[in-house]
């Protein structure tokens, strides 16, 4: 810990911790922060943890935080391969895994309630990097410890920041952080037919979701389970595409709700969307093709909702 000093007063102590390396072997690395604690004070088990898993950890906790009710987030490379809510942990996680089982190997997972033996147990059936949650039976941490590599955190609570920031060659970014809170009222029926009780539940679950994913981004759920996630490509479409493929390859022809950060510019996404059997959208308004949304989804009675804000994340 270090203090900083200016005119005789002291300002800030730092906290920096050198890391075993960066994104790549060949960077070096360390963690600066000012609280009394670091993330290393909370580890309880495994290899020490580096510079990516800091940063999944930040993406993941971050999406984590919009749900109350049983989460598990499953993270690869700072992106949601798996998200799903249920009555218990122990089934959240199960579906979390069962949105893309391959993507999942080897990725990180946070929870949002204690760890205990049967959860354990169904863990370390899988090889993940790191697991997060707030808490853990004592029998549970000694199955999860056989894993002599694996990372364990024990979630601290986190003041949430009212700034974001970001270095850049220009200087560094600030902005408020997006605090409204995602809910019902977030969405405004834009068509006619409205959607069941269930399948608005999902679509704020999906929300939820894509409001952490790398824009462009695409959601698609059922049952507050990811069945199909796009994010990080340069068109929607493509997003939309690489959600389908998914959604096709691990859960068939099911019907489910899509949620998208921004809106469709043209109606081949909606078109597409109605092709594989998803009659809940949402999206914010703002185009000059939104009319054709509407009347589109009024022709084929599909419940579209526009949000409040759009959800962009660079």
């Amino acid at each position: 810990m270090t203090d900083k000093y200016h005119n005789g007063l002291m300002i800030k102590k730092i906290n920096k911790v050198k890391l075993r390396y960066g994104e790549n072997p060949n960077q070096d690395a360390y963690l600066i922060n000012s609280n009394k604690k670091s993330i290393f004070d909370f580890q309880i088990n495994g290899k020490q943890i580096g510079y990516n898993n800091i940063i999944d950890l930040d993406s993941g906790l971050r999406c984590l935080n919009e749900f109350n009710e049983p989460t598990s987030i499953i993270i690869k490379h700072t992106n949601a391969c798996g998200i799903a809510s249920a009555k218990n942990i122990y089934t959240a996680f199960n579906k979390s895994y069962e949105s893309d089982s391959k993507s999942a190997f080897g990725g990180i997972i946070l929870l949002n309630k204690k760890v205990d033996i049967k959860l354990a147990n169904k863990i370390n059936k899988h090889f993940f990097e790191l697991v997060a949650a707030p808490g853990f039976d004592d029998k549970a941490l000694e199955i999860l410890r056989r894993k002599k590599n694996l990372i364990i955190i024990k979630l601290p609570k986190i003041i949430k920041s009212l700034l974001d920031f970001k270095s850049t060659l220009f200087g560094d970014l600030y902005q408020t952080r997006d605090l409204l809170n995602i809910n019902k009222k977030f969405i405004q029926l834009a068509s006619i037919k409205k959607a069941k009780s269930k399948e608005i539940e999902d679509l704020v679950f999906s929300l939820k979701v894509v409001k952490h994913l790398k824009s462009n981004a695409i959601v698609l759920t059922k049952n507050k389970q990811t069945i199909g996630l796009g994010s990080g490509q340069t068109n929607r479409i493509d997003a939309l595409n690489s959600a389908i493929k998914n959604k096709k390859f691990y859960f068939g022809s099911k019907s489910f709700v899509c949620a998208s950060d921004g809106f469709f510019p043209f109606t081949d996404s909606i078109k597409l969307l109605n092709k594989n059997n998803c009659k809940v959208i949402a999206q914010p308004s703002g185009s000059i093709n939104d009319n054709r949304i509407i009347n589109y989804a009024i022709k084929e009675k599909i419940s579209l909702y526009f949000i409040k804000n759009r959800l962009f994340k660079h």
